[in-house]
């Protein structure tokens, strides 16, 4: 496997662990909205007196679990061996459609995969887009960083000097070869990058290597394949 292929594929696995989060809670809501049982439970707003005013804070609702909901979390945590923290009411922010709702009837909606319990949703949570958000900066970065991976790479390490003694022959295949023979003396196998007046610029691997043809024949086009041997001068 070339070194330029294993690059690729660790940006891949970057990309797939930035937005497995954001993907697979799409999916659960997705799942929750078309195989979801929903309970109407009871419900109340929760008020927070930092002022002893008694205002209700972001809308804060205390809304009962169902059963299966309660079941499974508290079931989950005796397996991982930690400790009970689930109770059987769990306190969200709901949307103001939602709070309004509850203030008027006590009452709220809980959605819950059947098969899996633990996945629920209370209906109207108001969950912003802060797990959006997140992704998408965590996916410019990335975006910026391969950016200057791939602007500096050439410059992070220095060109190597080839003078050529014989025609360099075409290859089908352009993964990096830079094989010491004996000496000074190298084989050198990679895709042409620049065609220039008696030189080329093969990329080798994660090198660059200037060709100096010194009259010798170059049979191969832009990104093609391409061998040859020489002295390395540099």
């Amino acid at each position: 496997m070339s070194r330029r292929l294993k690059t690729w594929l660790l940006v891949g696995v970057l990309v797939t662990m930035i937005n497995l989060p954001l993907a697979s809670s799409l999916l659960q809501q997705r799942d929750l909205e078309s195989n979801g049982t929903r309970v109407d439970v009871p419900a109340q707003p929760v008020t927070v007196s930092p002022d002893a005013g008694g205002d209700v804070v972001d809308r804060l609702v205390g809304v009962s679990l169902p059963d299966p909901v309660v079941e499974a979390v508290v079931g989950d945590q005796r397996e991982q061996g930690a400790p009970e923290a689930q109770d059987e009411r769990v306190v969200v922010s709901l949307e103001q459609p939602a709070y309004d709702a509850v203030v008027a009837s006590g009452r709220a909606e809980v959605v819950y995969l059947p098969d899996n319990p633990k996945v629920y949703r209370v209906t109207g949570r108001d969950t912003g887009n802060a797990a959006l958000l997140t992704t998408l900066v965590a996916d410019g970065v990335l975006v910026v960083l391969v950016g200057l991976f791939l602007l500096l790479r050439h410059r992070l390490r220095p060109e190597l000097q080839l003078l050529a003694t014989g025609d360099l022959e075409a290859s089908s295949d352009t993964d990096g070869v830079l094989e010491r023979i004996e000496g000074q003396s190298y084989r050198v196998r990679g895709a042409v990058a620049t065609i220039e007046d008696d030189e080329v610029v093969l990329e080798v691997g994660d090198r660059r290597v200037r060709v100096h043809l010194d009259g010798h024949h170059n049979p191969a086009g832009h990104q093609e394949g391409v061998e040859v041997r020489g002295t390395m001068v540099g």
